[in-house]
């Protein structure tokens, strides 16, 4: 959500937009006219944004023809700019973005972190996408107010808060998809808007996926029993539902409430490069989540108050089962785990004139549950806080349409883990966050400048503090909270055909959590002196009539600056210098979609356990192609036809984003909607 400019305040009432953090806690309405512009343009995936002084982008997922039913939001980030997913050795998918890991960009689904519970982190190849309208990342400077352990960006993911009409509600909507590798999916759902003044939205849906096997290129040589072209142990079936109901009132107060689950049964596929890889698979895994968020709405004269709370309930439950060989059939041991993480939060937003300042308070108390076997029951818990403000400041407004805002936050965070297994409990830690962004739109509102700095600590997961990972972690209790500095500028422009970004930005990541190789094919994490990371981001778009492009290049430098670490350790794991996409679509005739995504990553490094130094991933270059066709209906429920083809990994080639995983190869995939 974008910060409200001094021209969007309006006398009569409180700018109803000031600050991307209010968007997370509570409801948002109308952007700035700079987004304005930009959602003018027929974007496939993704716009440039610029939100509280930093750079973003957001993606309606209503306007995307290509995703494929009950997709998840690893399908999604693959498809956009800037980002980069990994598959890692659990078999779950992973973000990184500007030499920030996943455990430092947060997943809020209505506000609500999704990364908060044992691991900090969630896997993306399980979140369902099947009742998500639209994907928000901010990939620098979030807002102070965004909750505890938020550092290097945040992905926003609205199921019921972002404002509704009556034009944009499907009453009913059905895909369906194959592709030649036994793969199929399925998805529904529904949505009916009640009354005019004060309306209630209720929708609602469900999705289905399964795969046997994941197809990889036949030069790709695998452990018995595997089948040349086919990945061991790849297979997946998935349930997930939703269902969301949101109250809004004539004065701007809201309710809301968002339900999202799903359940899971699927392979680990072993590593290639290690001599000892995983032998696992998860028989069932599951999440439940529910937020309910209230407003009360501008009120009051002479400036204006809003208040309002959420309160987050996530369950889950996983299962690992350990295999004796790659045969799959002598379970040798095995994990259970149980988490319940429940999360508040509290905000209120007090206008003066054209200015706002901004409090939220976020609590969070996650508690995990395991069984190993061998190795007994054990009991955790985790508490996570945070308190801060911020104020925006209009520095001036010209006629000339020209304006300018500075935004300033601090906040203090901290943590504690009350249960910890049997091992001795650690102190309460406390960090500071510090955030000063300024943003200047030029006559005309078609060019925006933004720069900032900010300050924010991470604490570490009980994950990454006392899991053994089943023998493949050594634990360290002893690990200390990060800290990143960041420090971003940049400029975004846009006319009626074009929109253009480029953003400068460098992070110095304190204390950083990293893991090494040990040498005997185990891992430990340690706190190193700093990663440091330098560079460049770049990415537009072009519409000229029948055809559109995309483009989005970063250069980057990614520096492990430790003394005290080994010579062959230094690198930062998966921290590619050069890595862009380029996107081209073209209406054919009969009125048909064509799209070609050229993906490129540049050469990588990963930490080798059974060498206990880095090993070099070369460079590599991925092609993906769509085509597709809609046919509209005047009247009815079912307002469109769509028929969608698809190949992926276009020339087989052999792909890897982490050592040992490659990516799928070619896949041919059939696709039909209707809604």
């Amino acid at each position: 959500m974008e910060v409200a400019r001094a021209q969007d305040v309006k006398p009569a009432r409180p700018p109803a937009a000031l600050s991307d953090t209010v968007d997370v806690s509570a409801d948002s309405a109308a952007a700035d006219t700079l987004s304005q512009i930009l959602q003018t343009l027929v974007v496939r995936v993704t716009r440039p944004l610029v939100v509280g002084g930093s750079s973003a982008f957001e993606a309606d997922l209503d306007s995307i023809a290509f995703l494929e039913p009950s997709a998840t939001l690893a399908d999604l980030l693959r498809e956009m700019p800037i980002l980069r997913v990994r598959e890692n050795s659990r078999g779950e998918m992973q973000v990184s973005l500007r030499g920030s890991e996943s455990r430092q960009v947060p997943v809020l689904l209505d506000g609500t972190a999704l990364t908060y519970g044992w691991d900090n982190r969630t896997d993306l190849s399980l979140i369902p996408l099947t009742g998500v309208r639209r994907v928000t990342t901010v990939r620098g400077l979030s807002s102070l107010l965004a909750g505890p352990n938020v550092l290097g960006g945040v992905m926003r993911l609205d199921v019921s808060q972002e404002p509704f009409a009556s034009d944009h509600v499907e009453p009913l909507r059905v895909r369906t998809a194959i592709d030649d590798a036994g793969g199929g999916s399925v998805d529904g759902g529904f949505g009916h808007l009640f009354g005019q003044e004060t309306q209630f939205l209720v929708r609602g849906g469900a999705g289905f996926r399964s795969r046997d096997d994941l197809p990889v290129p036949k030069e790709i040589e695998q452990p018995p029993p595997a089948v040349p072209g086919t990945r061991l142990n790849s297979d997946v079936q998935q349930a997930n539902g939703f269902l969301s109901a949101r109250l809004q009132t004539s004065s701007g107060a809201s309710a809301s409430l968002s339900s999202v689950a799903y359940a899971a049964e699927r392979g680990v596929p072993p590593e290639l490069h290690v001599e000892d890889p995983r032998l696992w698979r998860i028989p069932d895994t599951w999440r439940w989540t529910n937020v309910l968020v209230g407003s009360t709405g501008w009120f009051g004269t002479g400036g204006g108050w809003r208040l309002g709370g959420s309160v987050g309930i996530d369950f889950g439950h996983s299962e690992i089962d350990v295999y004796e060989s790659p045969e799959y059939e002598e379970v040798i041991g095995g994990e259970e785990g149980d988490d319940r993480t429940l999360t508040y939060r509290l905000f209120a937003d007090h206008s003066f004139g054209s200015d706002m300042i901004a409090a939220a308070l976020t609590f969070s108390d996650a508690d995990h549950d395991e069984l190993l076997e061998p190795g007994g029951a054990a009991s955790y818990s985790q508490r996570l806080w945070s308190a801060a403000v911020e104020l925006e400041k209009t520095l001036f407004h010209g006629r000339d349409g020209s304006a300018g805002a500075l935004t300033i936050g601090g906040s203090l965070d901290g943590s504690d883990t009350p249960e910890t297994g049997g091992r001795p409990e650690r102190d309460a830690l406390w960090d500071w966050g510090a955030k000063v962004t300024g943003s200047v739109t030029l006559a005309g509102d078609v060019t925006r400048l933004h720069a900032g700095i900010s300050r924010r600590a991470r604490f570490p997961s009980l994950r990454e503090l006392y899991s053994g990972a089943l023998g493949r972690f050594v634990p360290n209790p002893e690990l200390g909270p990060e800290t990143l500095l960041v420090g971003e500028a940049g400029v975004t422009a846009a006319a009626a055909s074009w929109t253009v970004q480029g953003v400068v930005f460098h992070q110095r990541l304190s204390d950083a959590v990293v893991r090494t190789g040990l040498g005997d094919g185990r891992f430990t994490r340690e706190n190193r002196d700093r990663i440091l990371s330098t560079g460049v981001e770049l990415l537009g778009s072009l519409r000229l009539r029948s055809f559109f492009g995309s483009f989005d290049l970063t250069l980057q430098n990614v520096d492990l600056d430790d003394p005290t670490a080994p010579e062959d350790q230094r690198r930062a794991e998966y921290q590619p210098t050069v890595g862009g996409s380029l996107e081209l679509g073209v209406r054919a005739p009969l009125s048909i979609d064509t799209r070609l995504l050229v993906d490129h990553v540049g050469r990588r490094y990963c930490v080798n356990p059974d060498l206990g130094s880095d090993q070099e991933l070369e460079a590599s270059t991925s092609l993906a192609f769509q085509l597709w066709r809609d046919w509209m209906f005047k009247a009815g429920p079912l307002r469109r036809f769509r028929a969608l083809a698809a190949l992926e990994n276009l020339t087989n080639g052999t792909i890897y984003d982490q050592c040992g995983l490659p990516r799928p190869g070619r896949v041919f995939r059939i696709q039909l909607e209707i809604g």
